[in-house]
């Protein structure tokens, strides 16, 4: 083995009969997420389905390729609605009260049911939409009007959009007749990447305004023959398509193979399969043991100077048989799962020291953990008692550590006190890590059980009522109150506070949706994207509320509906 003299010693003298061993942590610090992708495809005009659709069949041959190189293997879901010619739609915008809407209501309708079948089965399943003509109109509406299926869409795909508009290109040919959806395009514009070739004429690029350039616009829609006419998609556009839904599918970290060493027990990486988190190792290489048990503890993502964006994996791995445990913390590409290093083995005098699993995160460009080192008179049964931060960097080859510093406690704050707001609670921040919000408190915020999408996490001591809500990558994302809470907002609004208190509080940025909430959205570019939803009781009284990322403040508990 290649070690110091030190772990060869510790190994040999650990090493048990058969009947004794090591068990993996009882309870997972990742939720498993085994839910395949699923690819819901929008056919368009004069096509009957999209599996008839060669720009929706192009998009998921791309697509499926591409995530199944990052170990994952999504699923594909036929979507229907009805057909609609180039005619049919040009008679019925021009003529009809309601133009094609009811088509593109029933493939929005066809999109939901879709979502809710599968959600059923599997309930963290993730969405990718790829919309063609029609399609990509039904696409827009949907992702415009139903926030609560939106957020399970990681992407959409659109091209030859009816719906087009950007200044100075041109509009889509809905837009044109006056069929418009009337919003920023494309909604959801974060995550959807509308393609519109020159000269096509049902989205527009390339024609001038005017009665004369929309007959000609009509004359060639009406002509459009696959393939050759601007409206055809495929080859680069298809492939580019694929690519930017892929890019948006995250690597399935608990559901891989990876190559391990036991942190260097072995002299040579060796393969093991983890599903939901958990996998073992055997054949050779294992350096004498029956096989590894291994268990994911800890998945953290972050940006690096000149790696970009990574994801860190903590391995937990027991060598059977034996009595001891070993960590291993390696750094992978978020976006296609390729390693880029690990971090070195400590070289100490004693048992090796554990990582904190809650506390690995990046940080202003650097890996940081809190590590556990053993004392000269701390023993295996007694565990470390010497906590201390650890800071490796990048050098451009491999990952340094940097610094190591003994830990000092912070002093506890009393939430009770402070006021909420769409960037957070007191010194509580939208965006800090657990560890980081655990260190502004000075209190644990233990881990629990949560939702596809986040958790609700409380304050060790309290105050009760307050829950923060953390995303399932371990950002903090909103402060919800609750019974018997009575912390209120920056503004002074508490539960108990009535309809009218609200609306005259926040006045002009106070929306009502069609549901029993009032939502606060600020106006400013710093608050973007962060809202305060109250949820109103019979009364007309405010009964809870959350604030922060729009996505995470539906005021129901993490998975509810």
């Amino acid at each position: 083995m290649k070690r110091t003299c030190l772990r060869i010693a510790l190994a040999a003298a650990l090493v048990v009969p058969s009947t004794a061993s090591v068990s993996l942590p009882s309870t997972p610090a990742v939720a498993a997420t085994a839910c395949p992708v699923r690819f819901l495809g929008l056919h368009g005009l004069n096509e009957q389905s999209d599996l008839h659709s060669p720009p929706i069949n192009a998009t998921w041959k791309t697509f499926e390729s591409a995530v199944t190189a990052k170990g994952a293997r999504p699923n594909r879901d036929p979507i229907s609605f009805p057909k609609v010619t180039t005619q049919e739609f040009l008679d019925k915008t021009r003529k009809s009260r309601t133009g094609v809407e009811p088509d593109v209501n029933a493939g929005v309708q066809a999109v939901q049911h879709a979502i809710d079948q599968a959600v059923r089965k599997c309930p963290s399943t993730k969405f990718v939409l790829a919309g063609y003509s029609l399609g990509a109109w039904v696409a827009d509406k949907f992702l415009l009007t139903d926030s609560r299926r939106r957020s399970l869409v990681l992407a959409a795909q659109l091209y030859g959009d009816p719906q087009w508009s950007e200044p100075g290109k041109g509009q889509g040919l809905a837009v044109i007749l006056g069929r418009g959806l009337r919003t920023s395009y494309p909604p959801s514009a974060d995550r959807v990447q509308s393609l519109c070739n020159h000269r096509d004429p049902i989205c527009g690029t390339g024609y001038r305004a005017g009665t004369l350039d929309l007959t000609r616009r009509i004359t060639d829609a009406l002509n459009v023959q696959c393939p050759g006419s601007p409206h055809c998609y495929s080859g680069q556009s298809t492939t580019q398509g694929g690519q930017f839904l892929a890019s948006k599918v995250n690597v399935d970290w608990n559901n891989r193979t990876y190559r391990l060493t036991c942190d260097d027990i072995a002299s040579k990486t060796v393969p093991v399969t983890v599903r939901n988190g958990r996998g073992t190792a055997r054949g050779s290489g294992l350096e004498g043991y029956d096989h590894w048990e291994v268990q994911i503890q800890r998945i953290t993502r972050g940006t690096v100077p000149r790696l970009g964006d990574v994801t860190a994996v903590l391995f937990f791995c027991s060598p059977q048989p034996s009595n001891f445990a070993l960590q291993e913390l390696r750094v992978y590409r978020t976006a296609d799962g390729r390693e880029v290093g690990r971090t070195p083995t400590f070289q100490v005098d004693e048992l090796p020291p554990q990582y904190q699993p809650d506390t690995v995160r990046f940080s202003q460009g650097r890996l940081l953990a809190d590590v556990e080192f053993y004392g000269p008179g701390d023993s295996h049964a007694d565990g470390p008692s010497i906590l201390r931060h650890v800071t490796w960097r990048w050098d451009g080859r491999q990952f340094v550590k940097q610094s190591e510093t003994d830990a000092q406690t912070p002093d506890q704050v009393d939430l009770s006190t402070q006021r909420v707001t769409v960037n957070g609670i007191g010194p509580l921040q939208i965006g800090m890590t657990r560890t980081e919000a655990e260190r502004a408190i000075g209190s644990r915020i233990p881990d629990g059980q949560g939702g596809p999408n986040c958790k609700d996490l409380s304050v060790e001591g309290g105050p009760e009522g307050l829950l923060l809500r953390f995303s399932n990558d371990d950002r903090l994302v909103a402060t919800y109150v609750l019974a018997p809470s009575l912390i209120s907002t920056a503004s002074g609004i508490h539960r108990g506070s009535t309809k009218d208190d609200v609306l005259e509080t926040y006045a002009s940025e106070i929306e009502e949706p069609n549901t029993d909430d009032l939502v606060f959205t600020p106006g400013g570019a710093q608050f973007q994207g962060k809202v305060i939803t109250f949820a109103m009781d019979d009364n007309d009284t405010v009964d809870r509320f959350i604030a922060g990322d729009e996505d995470f403040t539906q005021p129901l508990p993490c998975g509810g509906d």
